[in-house]
C-alpha cells in the first residue's frame, strides 16, 4: 500500500491522536475534585470520560448537569475541550483537503483542485489556519457581546455569555444556565444569536474564503463547490424549520405560542438539529413524527470544513446527483457545469452508506442493551443519530441509559466526529491494481 504523502498522512495521524489525547486529558481533569462544586463527590470515571468525549467531539450529549454538577473550574475545562475540539476539526479539514488537492492535481478532479488551491489555500495553508483562528475569535467575541445584556439577570452573566457563544460557534451544544434555554424560548435575541453562531461555524471556512476570492477576482459566479455549500445550506436552513413547524404547530409543542414566536422557535429548533444540539423545548414531549424528521437532518449535518458533524451536505448532494444520473442512464455526474470524478462519487456513496449503516447498527445495539425495554425505539434511534452526527439533542434518556449504552454512544461520537474526514483521508491512498483480469460474474440482484 502506497500513501499519497507520508508527511501528510503523518499529520492526519497526529490530529487523530490529538483528539484521543484531548479526551484522555479531559477525563483526568474532569475527574478531579476541583471540577465539581464543593461538597459534591467527584465525577466517576465513566461520567468524566463520557463528558470529555462529548466536549472534544463537540457533541453536547451529557450524563451530568453542566450547571449543577460542574464547578467554575470544571466548566472552564469543558469550554477549553470543545473550543480545541472545534478548532481541531477545522484543522483536520485543512489537512484532508490539502491532501485531496495534491492527490487530484492534474487529474480529472479539477473541481476540488480549483476550489481548494486557488480559493482557499492560495498556496499557503498557514494563511488558511490564520483565517480560521481569526474568524473564530471574531465570531465568538461578537456572540458574547450580543448575549451578555440578555443574561444580566443570570448569575455570572459574562461567563454564561462567553460559554454559550463559544459552545454555539463550535456546534458543541453545551449550556451552563441554571434552567437551560427553556426560559428564553420567547427571546428572539438569544434564538437568532445562537442560530447565527452555529450556522456560521457549520458553514466553515471554504465558503467565506471562496466568496472573498470571488469578490477579489471579479469573476462572474462563485466556484461550483462554494455554490453547492451555499445552496444546500440554505435549502436545509428552510427545510428544518418547515418540518418542525408542520409537525408541532397543531396540538404539539408550538401550539401554545403565538404565530411569530412559533416562527422563531421553529427556526431555532429546525436548525439546531444539524449538529448544534441546543434546545429550547423538551423533546421528550415531541411527537414521534417530529423525532423521525429530525433524525435524517442530524445524520446529514452541515458543510465540509466547519465545526459541525454529519455526512456533510456536499456528500449527500453528490450521492443524490449520482443516483439521479444512474436512473436516467447517464454515466457522468455533472453539477454546475463540472463533471464530478468517479472517485469522489464512489466515496460520497460510501460515506452516506456507512453513516446509515452505523446509525442502524448503533440503534440495534442500544435496543439490545436495553434489556428491560425501558426506552422506545424512536428514542434510541434518535440518541444514536445524535451521537453519530455529533449533535447533542436528546429526549432526556442519556443519563438513564446503562453504562454499556453510554460507552457505545461515546465511541459513536468519536467515529462521527472524525468519520467523513478520516474516511476521505483513508480512501485517498493509492492501492496497486490487481494485474489479473477476471471474467464477469452475472449475479442476480434486486
Amino acid at each position: 500500500m502506497q500513501l499519497v504523502s507520508s508527511n501528510s498522512n503523518r499529520s492526519h495521524v497526529f490530529v487523530v491522536l490529538g483528539f484521543v489525547l484531548g479526551i484522555f486529558v479531559g477525563t483526568v481533569l474532569l475527574g478531579m475534585p476541583q471540577a465539581v462544586p464543593e461538597g459534591q463527590l467527584p465525577l466517576s470515571l465513566s461520567e468524566a470520560f463520557f463528558t470529555s468525549t462529548s466536549a472534544v467531539c463537540v457533541t453536547g450529549l451529557t450524563v451530568v448537569s453542566t450547571c449543577q454538577d460542574l464547578s467554575f473550574w470544571g466548566q472552564g475545562v469543558l469550554l477549553a475541550l470543545f473550543q480545541l475540539g472545534g478548532l481541531g476539526v477545522m484543522t483536520l479539514a485543512v489537512l484532508v483537503f490539502e491532501s485531496l488537492r495534491r492527490r487530484i492535481a492534474g487529474q480529472s478532479g479539477e473541481l476540488l483542485e480549483h476550489t481548494l488551491s486557488d480559493y482557499v489555500f492560495q498556496g499557503n495553508p498557514r494563511r488558511t489556519l490564520a483565517f480560521v483562528l481569526g474568524g473564530t475569535l471574531f465570531m465568538e467575541t461578537l456572540g458574547f457581546c450580543l448575549l451578555y445584556p440578555t443574561f444580566a439577570q443570570e448569575p455570572n452573566p459574562a461567563w454564561n455569555a462567553l460559554f454559550l457563544s463559544v459552545s454555539a460557534f463550535c456546534n458543541a451544544g453545551f449550556d451552563n444556565l441554571q434552567y437551560g434555554l427553556a426560559p428564553y424560548a420567547e427571546n428572539s435575541t438569544v434564538a437568532f444569536t445562537l442560530s447565527s453562531l452555529w450556522l456560521a461555524g457549520g458553514f466553515g471556512f471554504i465558503l467565506p474564503a471562496a466568496i472573498h476570492a470571488w469578490l477579489r477576482k471579479g469573476t462572474k459566479r462563485l466556484d461550483a463547490s462554494a455554490r453547492m455549500i451555499l445552496w444546500s445550506g440554505f435549502a436545509l436552513i428552510l427545510l428544518g424549520p418547515a418540518l418542525y413547524w408542520l409537525t408541532e404547530s397543531n396540538g404539539g409543542l408550538l401550539s401554545s405560542y403565538p404565530t411569530t414566536k412559533q416562527a422563531v422557535l421553529s427556526f431555532f429548533q429546525g436548525n439546531t438539529s444539524r449538529t448544534a444540539g441546543f434546545s429550547m423545548m423538551d423533546l421528550s414531549e415531541a411527537r414521534r413524527i417530529t423525532l423521525l424528521t429530525i433524525i435524517p437532518l442530524m445524520l446529514i449535518g452541515a458543510a465540509p470544513g466547519g465545526t459541525a458533524g454529519g455526512m456533510k451536505t456536499t456528500t449527500l448532494w453528490i450521492f443524490l446527483a449520482a443516483l439521479a444520473a444512474h436512473i436516467r442512464g447517464q454515466r457522468k455526474v455533472v453539477l454546475y457545469g463540472r463533471r464530478i470524478p468517479q472517485g469522489i462519487v464512489r466515496r460520497s456513496i460510501l460515506i452516506c452508506s456507512m453513516m446509515t449503516a452505523l446509525w442502524a447498527g448503533l440503534t440495534g445495539l442500544l435496543a439490545l442493551l436495553d434489556t428491560a425495554s425501558r426506552f422506545s425505539l424512536e428514542a434510541l434511534s434518535f440518541e444514536a443519530a445524535s451521537a453519530l452526527g455529533t449533535v447533542g439533542l436528546s429526549t432526556g434518556i442519556t443519563s438513564e441509559l446503562p453504562l454499556g449504552s453510554q460507552m457505545a454512544l461515546a465511541v459513536a461520537m468519536f467515529i462521527g466526529r472524525l468519520g467523513p474526514l478520516t474516511v476521505a483521508w483513508a480512501l485517498f491512498r493509492s492501492l496497486p491494481e490487481d494485474p489479473l483480469d477476471y471474467p464477469d460474474g452475472a449475479i442476480p440482484v434486486g
